[in-house]
């Protein structure tokens, strides 16, 4: 019930957070377009994505080094803790030093990721200012590790809330009474910092033990350990940066920055969400280490089983919504000039529902630390992608380029990562799992087509006809869902913790 109690506390305050953020997203990306360049929009898309592309250089040692600290956090061993924060120091060290070098070398070359330069005086200060912004968060967000592995993510959560409110609200002024891009990205770039330090003093607080000197080295056999699953890490970290990291620069370089910058408005509202949810299977990844450590893997398994189906619940209705209101939500919001095909937004949405449907997957992944066995699958999906997508976009525009994306996940990471977690770490067979993962995206293909059918019938590109679309969205997704599995065990799972809550506060 711990843990549970921990799970729930952590993923409240990471909703709360994210849904305050979400908002003020909107609001600002709305004076974005009003007081700035269509271009502008792209050149933000780019930087971002060719800032995720060096991002490599974390190999994926953050999720290592988390793994690692599972089992001394969950039987109180300060002194291997302390070592092993002393090396995730270190490592994030040069990897914030790396991405800083390397930023200012590309800058320069800026011309090769742009079909065509736009004319925006300031372009390399400002990729450098992007570059400044993704480097100095290495140096302090390794501190952030410990207090989440402590199962202690919603402060974590509250520390980027209050963060990301302040710079939002100071980037919303600055457009309103400057346009000024480089005041914008000062604000990012101030905030950015002052979060950091923030939550680095707060973990040294709760945990004043990592400001002792008398740290001791790591034994051979936990270095080995930490190597091999840093190496197996880096493959997969290599293959999901150039997965999710080259989107932007193909659509830059093939059809240029100005549809880029319609392009990544859907992928703002859908990375928004995405984001979110990912944050809330992160807030409980902590609590499935604590049972990996201390229960069975028949227990283990069950609570694999249940909140499979929260997954699917949670992106089935995102996915029904999206694909009802994404339309006319982007026209009330930036205009009808903004718009990309239907054809476009089903496939976005498709790649979104997909890659949310592993959310389960890799929360158990990186909580039982089989990194090993599925190290060149990310690889595999990269190679995929890439072979695909270049043809795909130069073919069919901006579908294309998800669509490549779409086919990799489904011939390779879709069913190969619950085939490695179940083989390997449940030992069983994983065709279990593979008809339950069908079944339940038959069930969203259903969903999607209906409510876009009646939604269709609604719509008028009113502001009252998108709330009844709303609403709509909310009754009749939820109860579909409610009428086939109300009486599940998965969902009478989450029923008995519901009522077991409420009875503690009555209690109380």
């Amino acid at each position: 019930m711990n843990r549970t109690k921990n799970s729930i506390r952590n993923v409240f305050f990471t909703i709360i957070g994210s849904m305050v953020i979400t908002i003020l997203q909107l609001v600002n990306r709305k004076v974005f377009v009003a007081f700035l360049a269509e271009e502008y929009l792209g050149l933000n898309g780019l930087f971002s994505n060719i800032l995720s592309v060096l991002s490599v250089s974390e190999m994926g040692i953050g999720t290592a080094m988390i793994f690692s600290l599972y089992q001394p956090v969950a039987n109180r061993d300060t002194e291997k803790i302390k070592s092993l924060m002393a090396l995730y120091k270190k490592l994030y060290s040069v990897i914030g030093w790396f991405v800083l070098c390397a930023g200012a070398a590309i800058t320069p070359f800026l011309h090769f990721f742009i079909k065509e330069m736009p004319d925006i005086p300031y372009i390399h200060l400002y990729f450098l200012m992007f570059v400044l912004d993704s480097g100095i968060s290495y140096f302090y967000t390794y501190k952030r590790s410990i207090i989440i592995c402590n199962q202690q993510d919603y402060i974590s959560s509250i520390s980027t809330m209050s963060a990301s409110v302040a710079t939002r609200i100071t980037q919303l002024l600055i457009l309103v009474f400057t346009h000024n891009y480089f005041l914008f990205l000062l604000a990012q770039i101030a905030f950015t910092r002052l979060e950091n330090v923030i939550i680095s003093k707060i973990a040294d607080k709760k945990y004043p033990y990592l400001k002792e000197k008398n740290i001791q080295p790591l034994e051979k056999e936990d270095t080995d350990k930490i190597k091999k699953n840093i190496f197996a890490m880096m493959a997969q970290k290599i293959g999901s940066v150039i997965v999710s990291g080259t989107d932007n620069l193909i659509i830059s370089k093939i059809l240029g920055l100005k549809i880029l910058g319609f392009y990544s408005n859907y992928v703002l509202l859908l990375n928004t969400l995405n984001g979110l949810i990912v944050k809330v299977f992160n807030s409980i990844t902590a609590s499935i280490g604590n049972l990996v450590v201390k229960g069975t893997k028949e227990e283990t398994e069950k609570v694999f089983q249940n909140i499979l189906f929260a997954n699917y619940w949670i992106y089935s209705f995102a996915a029904t919504c999206f694909c009802a209101l994404f339309q006319p939500f982007i026209k009330l919001w930036v205009g009808e000039k903004f718009l990309l095909s239907n054809v476009a937004v089903w496939i976005f949405v498709a790649c979104f529902y997909i890659n949310g449907m592993r959310q389960t997957v890799l929360a158990f992944r990186n909580a039982t630390g089989i990194f090993w066995h599925d190290r060149y699958r990310a690889i595999l999906e990269a190679v995929v992608n890439l072979l695909l997508s270049i043809p795909l976009t130069i073919i069919w525009g901006v579908a294309g380029v998800k669509l490549g994306s779409l086919l990799a996940l489904l011939f390779t990471t879709f069913w190969l990562e619950g085939y490695v977690l179940y083989h390997k770490f449940f030992e069983k067979k994983s065709m279990k799992y593979q008809l339950i993962q069908l079944k339940y995206s038959i069930l969203t293909i259903v969903q999607c087509s209906l409510m876009t059918y009646i939604c269709s019938l609604i719509d008028d590109g009113t502001v009252l006809s998108f709330v009844v679309e709303c609403i709509l969205c909310v009754i009749l997704t939820n109860g579909m869902i409610l009428i086939l599995f109300g009486r599940s065990n998965e969902c009478k799972y989450f029923i008995n913790i519901a009522v077991r809550l409420i009875k503690r506060k009555g209690e109380k």
